[in-house]
């Protein structure tokens, strides 16, 4: 067996990141003094850029690897650069840690804002230090704005360079951004020129600002970001080839104005990314919840912001507001978009019987100089589901009232018959009465306390048949031939109350009650979790002035309520229904 790696041992991505930051400076590092130093010395330093990007994005060696880069130039060359670029990364590297409780990832891109004026201005104070110079002395400011210009220019591309940032590159940007590096370099080169007039040459460098707002704010932060890199090398490349319209304006001065307009260009772009994903949130929410947002104009009608759903929610823009989309109709008439309305329900329904609920609003915005309303903006809705359901439950509630009705009080024939048996059998058979009315008096003890139970267990259910076969008895004689052939022993069982004592009865009603020869009603067990009452004949179906056996509200309550508890299976014959079975579910959900 190998030996475990330890979980604190750095991974192969780590080396990779490590080896890829280093080689990045190394690339950084020559190219500044290749591209962006001069006679004039440089506009801005990419250094700091790279360093603060890789601590923003974690890449803490990374950072810590390049920030000794600088050493390549000697120790005391180099040596006030590193300790300057150390603690950049690490400040930058504890903001960004910080920044995290951000809700908005878009919002945190404007971190780039105090790395590029706090966190610069440490290490432009450190590299004076180190330098031993005295701090806050001269060349303070060009040095912090040379820092800051350089962390506005790379860090935030840096930091977005991600998978993310690549899949939001489609072919059309990224042609876009090559001819945009393309134009920049050109430009950049013409504004050098010694031949042009210095104030010709500034305006040419303005055309790089120009685009990089228009990238900002049509592409937001990948726009932004390689915009603004694209235009602080622009501006450099033309630094270090001495534009006299650039080096017209004092040290730093440039520098500054550029930092400035790199940064309001990020904020337009964070916010423009921030405002573009709450639409889209806000658009997907609306499209999966089928609202559509719609705003009247005087004079204008209903404008939709999305007039695809809109049609498929059966409305469409008229004239005088709006109106039903062509082959849907409504008993009620819409309401007027032209002032403000609550909440309204219409019920519209289509050629091919299709009904669909709308819930419409509105809410006036504006009035105009004569205090008419002139915008209303409000929703519409397809609350067809909620409709429905409402109905679903309104019906299962009724349902629940005329169950409640059934299970807490006994037909009124069976009392009627069972008193006027008990009557009749008082003075010749006074045993047999007294029996019989102790067995009403359980019957309607049990009724009215049914309701109140949720389930009775098997022997409650028996006692209350032969409770009620012996009254039903006394007076059919023998056109009853009940037989109970459940096994001993079988109490375990539960019943939605009234439930195998509403199928005997109605069985004994329907079966028995009904015909002169009378019926055998068997209730029996013919298998485990299954209760059975047959009636032999059959009882006849279709009879309109008869009730139905089983009764119907049973079938349909455990069908809505209890399809996996109970369930009634009707068995059907030649001459009508033959037997009913309770089928209870088992412990474990088998049956």
């Amino acid at each position: 067996m190998g030996i475990p790696e330890s979980p604190m041992r750095p991974s192969r991505a780590f080396f990779a990141r490590l080896l890829a930051s280093f080689l990045l400076a190394w690339s950084v590092w020559f190219l500044r003094g290749a591209v962006l130093a001069g006679p004039n010395g440089m506009l801005w330093d990419p250094m700091p850029g790279l360093v603060i990007g890789l601590a923003w994005r974690g890449w803490w060696a990374g950072a810590a690897a390049a920030s000794f880069v600088p050493l390549a130039g000697g120790l005391l060359g180099g040596g006030p650069e590193t300790g300057s670029l150390l603690v950049e990364g690490g400040l930058a590297g504890l903001l960004a840690v910080s920044a995290r409780q951000l809700t908005s990832p878009h919002l945190r891109a404007l971190l780039v804002i105090p790395m590029a004026a706090g966190v610069t201005f440490a290490g432009a104070l450190v590299e004076q230090i180190l330098s031993f110079n005295i701090p806050f002395g001269p060349g303070f400011g060009v040095s912090w704005t040379l820092q800051s210009l350089g962390v506005m220019a790379v860090a935030p591309l840096v930091q977005a360079l991600d998978g993310d940032f690549l899949s939001r590159m489609d072919n059309r940007i990224f042609l876009g951004w090559v001819l945009l590096s393309i134009l920049l370099v050109v430009v950049g080169r013409v504004a050098a020129l010694p031949d042009i007039d210095p104030q010709a040459g500034l305006a040419l460098a303005l055309i790089p600002l120009v685009i990089l707002f228009w990238q900002a704010m049509r592409f937001g932060v990948p726009g932004s970001a390689t915009a603004c890199f694209l235009t602080a090398l622009s501006a450099g490349m033309a630094w270090a080839e001495g534009n006299p319209g650039m080096l017209s304006f004092p040290p730093g001065l440039v520098g500054l104005g550029l930092t400035a307009a790199l940064g309001v260009a990020h904020g337009f772009a964070a916010l423009r990314d921030e405002r573009e994903e709450t639409f889209s949130w806000v658009a997907t929410a609306a499209r999966n919840h089928q609202v559509v947002f719609w705003r009247w104009r005087k004079g204008a009608g209903v404008d939709w912001d999305d007039a695809p759903l809109a049609g498929q929610l059966g409305l469409v823009s008229s004239r005088s507001g709006w109106k039903l989309s062509p082959g849907w109709h409504s008993q009620n008439s819409l309401p007027s978009p032209t002032e403000t309305f609550g909440p309204q329900f219409l019920q519209a329904r289509n050629l091919s019987g299709q009904i669909r609920w709308l819930q419409l609003a509105g809410q006036a915005q504006a009035r105009d100089p004569s205090g008419s309303v002139s915008v209303v903006l409000g929703t519409a809705m397809d609350v067809t589901d909620r409709q429905e359901s409402l109905a679903r439950r309104e019906a299962l509630l009724r349902r629940d009232t005329e169950l409640r009705a059934i299970r807490s009080q006994l037909h009124p024939h069976v009392i009627f018959n069972a008193l006027n048996r008990i009557a009749a059998l008082t003075m010749s058979e006074p045993e047999r009465a007294r029996d019989l009315l102790v067995r009403l008096s359980r019957l309607l003890r049990a009724s009215l306390i049914a309701g109140e139970k949720s389930s009775t267990r098997l022997e409650e259910e028996r006692g209350l048949i032969r409770d009620y076969v012996e009254l039903e008895g006394a007076g059919l004689d023998e056109r009853l031939r009940f037989q109970d052939l459940l096994p001993a022993g079988l109490d375990g069982a539960s019943f939605p109350p009234l439930l195998l004592f509403s199928l005997v009865e109605g069985a004994v009603r329907r079966g028995v009650g009904m015909r002169k020869e009378g019926a055998s009603i068997r209730l029996s067990q013919p298998r485990p979790g299954v209760f059975r009452v047959a009636v032999d004949p059959p009882v006849p179906e279709g009879e309109a002035e008869f009730p139905p056996w089983p009764d119907p509200v049973w079938l349909e309550r455990l069908e809505v309520q209890h399809p996996r508890t109970a369930q009634l299976v009707v068995q059907r014959g030649p001459g009508g229904v033959e037997a009913v079975e309770i089928c209870l579910e088992k412990e474990g959900g088998a049956r």
